[in-house]
């Protein structure tokens, strides 16, 4: 196992990409857990549909971070600026 995992199914330290924030907030690009957009994506699914996976998402750049704090109904605890 690598550093990043620690078991076969581990999202303990995966992350999923943030798109900049051209809104109020005005976030740059970022990152946060793979636990977290699950999260914002479980809202983003029940007011919008399945069509997109959380993982599809992912591969598409992510959430914006205002989407985030949209979905999540808070600001993201795991949030780490940077590409």
């Amino acid at each position: 196992m690598s550093e990043q995992t620690h078991c076969a199914t581990c999202i303990c330290f995966r992350r999923a990409p943030v798109q900049r924030d051209h809104g109020e907030r005005g976030k740059g690009p970022g990152s946060v857990s793979w636990a977290e957009h699950v999260e914002a994506w479980a809202s983003y699914a029940s007011r919008y549909g399945t069509s997109q996976s959380a993982t599809r998402i992912a591969d598409r750049g992510g959430f914006s971070y205002g989407e985030l704090v949209t979905h999540l109904g808070r600001e993201p605890l795991s949030w780490r600026a940077g590409p």
